[in-house]
C-alpha cells in the first residue's frame, strides 16, 4: 500500500482547511493564551529518547513564523521529543496533516543504525488502550521522518525499538528551508505495519535531535492535527 502524502510548498492553513468543523479536525497545535505568554507548550509529556537519552534535551518555543504561531526548535548537538496527550478513535481520526520547515538535514546521520539516528523533523502517533497498558509496554509507535539519507516512501522498524515503524515521507537536500504540507491516513498505516487494528490514540509528539551526529537544525513546526476526512 502507498503512503498517501500531499505536499504543499507555502506556508499553509493545514488544520481547518476545506471548510473543516472542529469537530472534523482535532488541533494538536492550537496553543492557549497561558502557552503563548509563556512562549512554550503546556501540558506536553518530555521522552529521553528512543535509542538512547538525547544529551541536553531541550523544550520547543513558541514563535511566530509567517504569521501563524508555531513550534520551534533549534537543536544544537542536544534535541527534544515532546508528546502531547491525546484520548481519540483512530478509525474515527484517520488522517493525520502537519506543517513542517527545517534549516537543513544532518548528513552524517545513519537512521537505520542503534544510536546513529538523528532526525530534522518528525511527527508521531503513539497508540495504546489505557495508561496502564502504556506502563507496561503494550503500545505502539508510528514514526512520519524527515530523513538525511533515506528514500522518500521507505518504511522500516525501529533499530532499537520493536513497537516503532518509521515512515519517510521526506528526505534529503532539496526541499529545505519550505515549508511543507503533509496528510496521511496513520489508521491504514498502522494496519499495513502492524497487521491489527489499531487501539486507542495516546500521544501525537514531534522530534527534532542533532545530539548524536554533534550537529545542529532549526525545525519549524505548525498545524499538527487529526481529521476526520482526507
Amino acid at each position: 500500500m502507498m503512503i498517501v502524502i500531499f505536499i504543499l510548498f507555502v506556508f499553509c492553513s493545514c488544520a481547518f482547511a476545506s471548510g473543516m468543523s472542529p469537530q472534523d479536525s482535532f488541533p494538536i497545535t492550537a496553543f492557549t493564551e497561558e502557552e503563548l505568554a509563556k512562549g512554550e507548550p503546556i501540558g506536553w509529556k518530555t521522552h529521553k529518547g528512543i535509542c538512547r537519552k538525547i544529551k541536553n534535551r531541550i523544550v520547543p518555543r513558541i514563535v511566530e513564523a509567517d504569521g501563524k504561531d508555531v513550534l520551534y526548535v533549534n537543536a544544537n548537538d542536544n534535541g527534544t521529543i515532546i508528546f502531547k496527550p491525546v484520548r481519540l478513535n483512530p478509525k474515527e481520526y484517520s488522517f493525520l496533516s502537519w506543517c513542517w520547515k527545517i534549516s537543513n538535514i544532518l548528513p552524517d546521520s545513519r537512521e537505520k543504525e542503534v544510536g546513529g539516528d538523528d532526525y530534522p523533523a518528525v511527527v508521531c502517533i503513539v497508540y495504546s488502550k489505557s495508561s496502564f497498558s502504556l506502563l507496561f509496554g503494550r503500545y505502539k509507535i508510528l514514526i512520519y521522518v524527515y530523513g538525511n539519507n533515506l528514500t522518500v516512501g521507505e518504511r522500516f522498524k525501529n533499530p532499537c525499538e520493536d513497537r516503532a515503524r518509521m515512515i519517510t515521507v521526506q528526505s534529503g537536500e532539496k526541499d529545505v528551508g519550505k515549508w511543507l504540507s503533509y496528510k496521511v491516513n496513520h489508521y491504514e498505516d498502522y494496519i499495513q505495519e502492524f497487521g491489527q487494528e489499531p487501539p486507542g490514540i495516546f500521544y501525537v509528539g514531534i522530534q527534532t535531535n542533532a545530539d548524536r551526529t554533534h550537529g545542529r537544525v532549526e525545525a519549524w513546526y505548525s498545524d499538527i492535527a487529526l481529521n476526520r476526512f482526507p
